[in-house]
C-alpha cells in the first residue's frame, strides 16, 4: 500500500473523529467472556487473561478502523524508531507485565531476565537522569527523551524487535505510521504518525471491571499489588520496572 501524505493522514484522523461507534461495548463484551470462562481457573490466570485479552482488544479495534478506512501502517518488523520514545505506564501495568512473564517457558523467562538485568546496568546513569525529566510539566519531554537515544527496556537491540510483544503497553500499540518510514528516521518527534490512545480509557475500564470481580474474592495484597493506588501511579516504564525488578525474581517465581 502506498504511504500516505500528512494531509491524507489528517483526513483519516478526521474520519476517525467523526466515526459513530460504541468503543466501550467490545471491551465490556471481552470482560464478560473472560469472567464467563473463569470458573475453575486460578485467580492469577483470570487476571493474566484479562490483561492480555484487553490489550489484544485494543489491537482489534485499531485493525477494524484501518480496514474500514482502507489504510495500513508502514511500520514493519525490525523498525524500532518508536522503541526510543518515552513509554508512560502505571505501576499496576508493570506488575501485571511481570506476572505474565512469570508464566512464560523457562528459556524465554531467562532471556528476559538477562535483558532486564543488562539494561539496568548499562543505562544506570541515563535512568537516573530520567527522574528529572518531568512528563507532566515539561511540554518538550518527548523530544528531550528521544534525544537521549534510550531504547525501551523490552527492545532486543540485535534483532530490533520487542521481547514482550504480546504484552507491550498501550502507547506502543496505539502509535502508528501511515506515511513513509523515512519520517521516523528524520525527526525525533515526527508529525505524521497517528495515535489511537483514545482507546486507553476503554482498556482501563475493562480492567477495572475484572479487578472489581477478582477483589471480591481475594485481597489485592495476595496478588502482589495495591489497588487502586498502583493504578493511579504513573511513570516511565524503565523506572517503574527498575523498582519492581528484584534480581531475576521472575525466574524464581517469587
Amino acid at each position: 500500500m502506498t504511504p500516505l501524505t500528512i494531509d491524507e493522514i489528517k483526513q483519516v484522523a478526521v474520519k476517525i473523529n467523526k466515526r459513530t461507534y460504541d468503543y466501550e461495548a467490545p471491551f465490556l463484551q471481552k470482560v464478560d467472556q473472560i469472567l464467563d470462562e473463569s470458573e475453575g481457573k486460578h485467580v492469577e490466570t483470570v487476571l493474566n487473561e484479562a490483561f492480555t485479552g484487553l490489550l489484544a482488544q485494543v489491537d482489534r479495534e485499531i485493525e477494524e478502523m484501518e480496514s474500514e478506512l482502507g489504510v495500513r501502517p508502514s511500520c514493519a518488523l525490525g523498525c524500532d524508531h518508536c522503541c526510543y520514545f518515552p513509554i508512560i505506564v502505571t505501576r499496576l501495568e508493570v506488575k501485571l507485565m511481570l506476572k505474565v512473564i512469570k508464566g512464560w517457558p523457562a528459556e524465554r523467562r531467562q532471556r528476559m531476565a538477562a535483558q532486564i538485568d543488562g539494561y539496568l546496568t548499562t543505562y544506570q546513569a541515563e535512568l537516573a537522569e530520567l527522574v528529572e525529566l518531568d512528563f507532566r510539566e515539561n511540554p518538550a519531554f518527548k523530544e528531550r527523551y528521544k534525544q537521549k537515544n534510550l531504547p525501551c527496556i523490552m527492545l532486543d537491540q540485535e534483532t530490533r524487535t520487542c521481547m514482550a510483544y504480546e504484552i507491550r503497553p498501550i502507547p506502543c500499540r496505539t502509535y502508528l505510521n501511515y506515511a513513509s518510514p523515512h519520517v521516523c528516521q528524520e525527526s525525533h518527534v515526527p508529525a505524521e504518525p497517528l495515535s489511537y490512545e483514545f482507546l486507553y480509557p476503554f482498556y482501563v475500564g475493562g480492567m477495572a471491571e475484572v479487578l472489581a470481580e477478582i477483589l471480591e474474592v481475594v485481597e489485592d495484597s495476595a496478588l502482589g499489588f495495591s489497588y487502586p493506588q498502583d493504578a493511579a501511579e504513573v511513570h516511565y516504564l524503565p523506572l517503574l520496572l527498575q523498582e519492581e525488578w528484584r534480581g531475576g525474581a521472575v525466574i524464581a517465581g517469587e
